[in-house]
């Protein structure tokens, strides 16, 4: 009898470890292939192609109307259309995917819910969620990276500011002062519909060089810099080489403004700044557009956090007053990331760039001087991707007296925020 009971109690044991074992050990997914694809009856596209179907890029850039802000939807038949998508041809019909590397990393957050896709012929970024680099990996130091594949029906290929993305649906939205803003489309949100358009395969490596090609491309001069000053290159990863670091209608490390302000239109920008676009109550009124002095990689204080920018350039614009010149361009940090309160480097420091290559414009019109014209800005992924150069050659007692010197020069307007200024009180 005891002998029995003995192996029934192993039995029990075995299958309760066995059961265990199952619930814990999910199956991992096989990786994407295109084969798998059109195995399901999709048709692959380059993203160069896909960009093709987009409306005409140029003025495309406004979102200050549902009118003005374009899109088009990805739909199996017409049929399923609203009459306004028909009326307007918002639409893309067929079953489609595209595939690209992955060129970017979410880890250190100035990359946000964005995964950011090349594949030789063109980049474009896609609007997820949080954690991307967990899932989608890409390793900037050693280039390991992986292809992913987007099955496109039912999402939506917008224009925010003339960078086209692929996302869910448009929205609008209020912002603090009562102003509707609205967006092309929207960051897919939920972790079932991502695994149901986003799909990993294989391993890869990154490649660099000057290949139109190449997974990262490399500018190392002005000269290099004008021919990539057309819509092609939006949205890939450019390592900008010798870039120049410009103060702009602010003090400097040596007490004096050496360069005006950029002028674009009726705007003037001054650098290094952070930029609050959604208005803030200024001695009673509402002002719109706000720039103020920061010298650190973004404004991140009092619980409120802003994007900070910093200009750059070539030494052949270096007197410029305009932001869409060839080989001048703004970088630009989120409150957000983790290297925010890092300050920027001081006036002329010179050092390279890896960054995701953008426009903020309504128009791509390059020969307007108006505030529609481009603001060319690069976004890197991490801190050591921005004039590593310049931060690996500071000693201990160096940084002490740029931080002295920081706390000794900010204007305290730019400290002291007003009330009204919300988090979210940025584009």
């Amino acid at each position: 009898m005891r002998l029995t009971k003995i192996s029934i109690i192993a039995l029990v044991a075995l299958l309760a470890t066995s059961c265990y074992e199952k619930f814990t050990t999910p199956a991992v997914p096989s990786e994407m292939t295109d084969t798998k694809m059109q195995e399901q009856g999709m048709t692959h596209l380059t993203i160069a192609e896909l960009k093709d179907m987009f409306f005409p890029l140029d003025n495309s850039g406004s979102t200050n109307s549902l009118a003005e802000t374009k899109y088009k939807r990805f739909v199996l038949n017409k049929s399923e259309c609203t009459d306004y998508e028909l009326e307007q041809k918002r639409y893309i019909e067929g079953d489609y995917y595209i595939k690209g590397k992955v060129i970017s990393n979410d880890e250190q957050g100035n990359i946000y819910k964005s995964l950011h896709i090349f594949d030789g012929t063109a980049a474009i970024e896609l609007k997820l969620t949080n954690g991307l680099f967990a899932d989608f990996p890409c390793n900037l130091d050693t280039k390991e990276s992986c292809w992913v594949y987007v099955r496109l029906n039912g999402l939506y290929l917008g224009s925010f500011r003339m960078m086209l993305s692929i996302g869910d649906v448009p929205t609008e939205s209020l912002n603090a002062y009562g102003i509707y803003k609205y967006y092309a489309n929207s960051n897919i949100v939920s972790p079932n519909k991502v695994a149901q358009h986003v799909f990993k395969g294989e391993n890869c490596t990154l490649t660099e060089g000057k290949s139109k090609s190449d997974d990262i491309y490399v500018v190392d001069n002005y000269n290099e810099s004008k021919s990539i000053y057309n819509a092609d290159f939006l949205g890939r990863l450019i390592r900008f080489n010798n870039l120049t670091v410009t103060y702009r209608g602010v003090k400097n490390q040596n007490g004096v403004t050496s360069h005006p302000a950029l002028t674009s239109g009726s705007n003037t920008n001054i650098y290094p700044s952070w930029l609050c676009t959604s208005g803030i109550t200024v001695d009673g009124a509402v002002q719109y557009v706000v720039s103020e002095p920061w010298y650190k990689l973004a404004y991140s204080i009092n619980n409120i956090s802003l994007y900070g920018s910093v200009a750059l350039c070539y030494p052949e614009v270096l007197g410029t007053s305009h932001g869409s010149t060839p080989g001048f361009y703004t970088a630009r940090t989120s409150g957000y990331s983790r290297y925010a309160g890092n300050f920027v480097p001081e006036d002329g420091a010179t050092g390279s760039v890896l960054a995701i290559y953008a426009i903020y414009s309504h128009s791509y019109n390059f020969s307007k001087t108006s505030d529609q014209s481009g603001a060319f800005q690069l976004t890197t992924c991490r801190f050591q991707d921005f004039l590593p150069e310049y931060y690996g050659s500071l000693t201990d007692e160096q940084i002490a007296a740029r931080e002295a010197w920081i706390e000794a020069n900010t204007p305290q307007s730019s400290i002291d925020l007003p009330q009204t200024l919300k988090d979210d009180d940025m584009e």
